[in-house]
């Protein structure tokens, strides 16, 4: 080190780390400012040649991402003109008047449809109705029309002696194998009756809804399906619009197939990215029993960050041929299921295992058929409803417990502080609103 001698100016060496050595190349690079505030860098000729390569390069990214866009739109719109004329309409409700129960057919039951609902699916004017160029399925308490009392205790449905009833009666094993023999035969809840017992816990279901459908009326095999709607808002409702099997070629459900091109639910979204509440789920089922339902990988989501589906209308769509099926909201650009048939899971999919362990093809009910499409190679028809909680599993965080035998209770004792505020009183508000319904058949 030096050392000055005495009356020296004192001399100080600095020492240059390499990181400050770095810094100072990467600041002559980017450029330094002189006194009048200009880079050096960007003022020499290779800086204005990079600008200039910059901006290229922006304006041909810009001008590719327009073109490639434009192509997708000019694809899809030729794809569509060019179906048009393979395909030929089956039906087509614009709800301008009455609604046409020569086409819609309700659906009345108190069962559940085996999913453990809890509503009352009928056909009263109060939960399904055409108003203002819409059909509007809406959701009600049954406490207003029998009475809060008779939802608990000595109040018997019986749809099977006043003829109303549209499902086969069934036993409780049929309905929910969960329930104890005992509370199933006391309570006679089946399809078409249901009991009030207080010392058993059993209720009415305490909300009443609709179901509509064009069984018997309308189907179709590989077509296009379009429904303009606008969703429920409430906790713990189920609205769907979906298609069943008009004959049951390959067995009971799932066996012959279902097709959910929209299914949500009503409450509020709890965070962005909630795939219950502002999300549409498309979902193919099939198996071949309930137990081994493939349906976790057969389906799509979509997620909406604005004006979720109860707060606007929404057009959603199903294309389906022998190749495949896909559901689209919006336009046929914004695809949510997208499945091909050409290698069908139920296939390679060993559920069981034998005595020693050796996995065991599942039965394949399908051999019937000779198209890669079963069971989705039949008709079928459209459905529309508005459900109530269920005990399958489908809602999660629920005030009820699903293994509870008496989950319709717990729901409604749950009304005054968990749910029954989120509950609109505008019954166009706390029903589905659908604006129209088309149908079309492949021709030929």
């Amino acid at each position: 080190m030096f050392r000055p001698s005495n009356g020296a100016s004192e001399f100080r060496s600095t020492r240059v780390s390499p990181q400050q050595i770095l810094e100072e190349s990467t600041t002559r690079k980017k450029g330094r400012k002189d006194d009048q505030g200009d880079l050096y860098w960007t003022q020499s000729r290779a800086g204005r040649r990079s600008q200039r390569y910059g901006c290229l390069i922006l304006l041909v990214g810009i001008i590719a991402g327009s073109l490639m866009g434009g192509m997708r739109i000019g694809l899809e719109l030729l794809s569509y003109y060019k179906d048009q004329g393979k395909y030929c309409l089956v039906m087509e409700d614009n709800f301008d008047g009455p609604l046409n129960t020569t086409l819609w057919q309700h659906e009345v039951s108190v069962g559940g449809n085996g999913n453990g609902e809890f509503q009352w699916d009928q056909a009263s004017p109060q939960n399904s109705y055409t108003e203002d160029g819409n059909l509007y399925i809406v959701p009600t308490l049954t406490a207003d029309v029998i009475g809060e009392a008779n939802i608990y205790d000595g109040y018997t449905v019986n749809l099977t002696a006043d003829g109303t009833c549209t499902q086969k009666e069934s036993k409780w094993t049929e309905i929910d194998r969960k329930i104890p023999m005992q509370i199933a035969i006391n309570s006679t809840h089946t399809n078409c009756q249901a009991h009030s017992n207080a010392t058993l816990g059993t209720v009415i279901p305490p909300v009443r809804s609709a179901r509509l459908t064009t069984k018997g009326t309308a189907a179709i095999r590989y077509g296009r399906v379009e429904v303009r709607a606008r969703m429920p808002t409430g906790d713990w409702l189920w609205p769907a619009v979906w298609m069943m099997p008009r004959d049951a070629v390959y067995g009971d459900w799932p066996r012959s197939g279902e097709i959910d091109i929209f299914e949500s639910d009503g409450n509020k979204p709890t965070w962005r990215y909630d795939v219950h509440s502002n999300s549409m789920r498309s979902t193919l089922h099939f198996g071949y029993d309930p137990d081994h339902n493939l349906q976790r990988k057969w389906g799509g989501i979509r997620l909406l960050w604005r004006k979720y589906f109860n707060e606007d209308y929404h057009t959603f769509g199903l294309e389906w041929d022998e190749h495949g099926i896909w559901t689209w909201e919006r336009s046929r650009n914004y695809r949510v299921l997208n499945k091909k048939f050409k290698n069908f899971a139920i296939d390679r999919e060993p559920v069981q295992r034998d005595k020693n362990g050796v996995l065991i093809p599942p039965p394949n009910p399908w051999l019937l058929s000779n198209s890669k499409a079963a069971p989705f190679d039949q008709y079928f028809y459209l459905i529309l409803n508005v459900a109530v909680g269920s005990t399958n599993g489908y809602f999660a965080n629920s005030p009820w417990s699903n293994s509870d035998p008496n989950a319709a209770r717990a729901f409604i004792e749950a009304k005054d502080h968990t749910w029954g505020p989120t509950w609109p009183q505008d019954p166009k508000k706390r029903g589905m609103a659908i604006d129209y319904v088309k149908m079309w058949q492949r021709c030929g």
